[in-house]
């Protein structure tokens, strides 16, 4: 039978779902799915399961088998719900007697039982704030009728006006839109608020059976928010799935389950304002979902939590550059470009290097060899900051200037980019016996918000909304 559940880790469900052509009973709890022979002529022949024959009635161990399949669909016992199980491909798969265990990556409970998906519904308390559910109503207030009767009235504003338009953009070669809306829900039960709006951003697609892009649409939304957090601990509350109907309508249906790690949301940052607001990136949702889906996106170095990213180890040091060093590289292609004089000389050089390899030998060749590449090579990551605050520097500067004059210092590309390139290089190099350059750390903080502002300007926002962006997400506090 099917139990209701208390919360989202307190849930068993049991019913039977066929597997490999037999018919198992399954139990499924937590993140472990259990297969049960239904028949007895199953059960005598499980311990052949994991056994390789040899020879005719000889049997030897043999490595596990793997999880093969898509997708499981098993029906409730009691409910008659169906709930589809996403398996865990190419995991091995564990036998207890004859109980056989399997990994899931996600499941999905259907209140109905549909053939097609052609919208998920993320529901999150970071989405309430990056797309504000207060939008969606006005209030008329009297101060003297509410003073003297506590009178006041309240109306909820039409869908359209709180909803978003539709931005495209493409997973694995496949047309997806995505905008934000407002969801309204009355109740007249006296422990229930009367009124409760919550934000959900959804993702429209052709109608699919293809779990698997489900849960990769999933992820990706995920990422999403993630990146306008700039925290990776956020977690979706409510994700539900709709299928497509004649009248150009959507049927919501199921919900989707990813047995992802929990992570507690950390609701002061919301409080704190510590996000991207939708209205800062409209129209360019696609682009950045885009980036994401490609892995264009440099998000490797997002903090777990926003407390753990005050922290800076060499790790997340070396991170944050590889993550400037990326994002350089795709907002400046073609690298930097180099003076009249300077490629001159460089020729120069590299002439007379390559007539003394030419006739040198052995350790020698491989010297000039060497300095040769020196000359070939591509950009320090020095280089590189200083080109940035050059093109981006009006853009960068309340922020730079704000930063290092509360430390009583003075913004200068250049020696940020020494002090981070010989900090990184130290970390990297592993040169325990070179003093930690105190003054990297603080550049290290403002190269945050020029990758934001990189990645921004590559998804084409316009400079005033990239600065509310930063603005809001970093908490510089300015009057933009």
């Amino acid at each position: 039978m099917e139990l209701n559940r208390a919360d989202s880790n307190d849930e068993i469900y049991t019913g039977v779902l066929r597997y490999k052509d037999d018919d198992y009973q399954f139990v499924f709890s937590d993140t472990k799915l259990r297969l049960i022979p239904c028949s007895e002529k199953q059960r005598s022949s499980m311990w052949k399961f994991g056994m390789k024959e040899i020879t005719k009635g000889t049997y030897t161990q043999d490595e596990p088998p793997r999880m093969e399949e898509d997708i499981l669909v098993g029906n409730c016992n009691e409910s008659r719900k169906q709930i589809i199980f996403l398996p865990k491909k190419g995991a091995y798969i564990s036998k207890q007697n004859s109980v056989l265990f399997i990994d899931l990556k996600a499941y999905i409970i259907c209140k109905y039982v549909r053939d097609s998906i052609d919208r998920i519904s993320f529901n999150a308390p970071e989405i309430n704030c990056i797309h504000p559910t207060n939008q969606a109503i006005e209030c008329t207030l009297d101060i003297e009728a509410f003073m003297n009767s506590g009178t006041f009235s309240v109306t909820a504003r039409d869908f359209e006006c709180t909803t978003t338009k539709r931005q495209p953009f493409v997973v694995d070669g496949k047309n997806v839109s995505v905008y934000f809306g407002i969801s309204r829900m009355m109740s007249t039960k006296i422990w229930e608020p009367p009124m409760t709006l919550s934000s959900n951003m959804m993702f429209e697609f052709d109608a699919t059976d293809d779990y698997r892009f489900v849960l990769r649409l999933w992820y990706i939304g995920k990422q999403f928010i993630q990146f306008l957090c700039y925290r990776k601990n956020v977690e979706f509350s409510k994700v539900e799935l709709a299928a497509p109907c004649e009248d150009g309508t959507h049927e919501t249906f199921a919900e989707l389950y990813v047995l992802d790690e929990g992570v507690d949301t950390e609701i002061q940052t919301l409080k704190d304002g510590r996000y991207i607001k939708q209205a800062y990136i409209s129209g360019h949702e696609g682009q950045i979902l885009s980036d994401i889906a490609s892995e264009k996106l440099y998000l490797r170095h997002l903090p777990d939590s926003f407390q753990s990213g005050k922290h800076i180890d060499a790790a997340r040091f070396v991170m944050i550059t590889a993550a400037f060093e990326w994002e350089f590289d795709r907002l400046c292609p073609d690298g930097i470009c180099k003076s009249k004089e300077r490629v001159e000389a460089e020729f120069i050089v590299s002439q007379k290097l390559n007539e003394l390899i030419d006739t040198s030998s052995g350790k020698t060749k491989k010297i000039y060899k060497s300095l040769l590449k020196c000359i070939e090579r591509r950009p320090s990551l020095a280089n590189k900051i200083e080109k940035i605050g050059s093109d981006m520097g009006a853009l960068l500067e309340p922020f730079g200037q704000q930063l290092y004059g509360f430390n009583k210092e003075e913004l200068n590309y250049t020696d940020m980019g020494k002090r981070l390139g010989d900090q990184r290089n130290h970390f990297a190099h592993g040169d325990l016996d070179k003093d930690f350059i105190g003054l990297s750390l603080l550049d290290l903080i403002f190269l945050q918000r020029i990758i934001y502002a990189m990645q921004l300007k590559i998804s084409g926002l316009e400079d005033k909304q990239i600065q509310r962006a930063i603005n809001d997400l970093f908490q510089c506090r300015f009057a933009i």
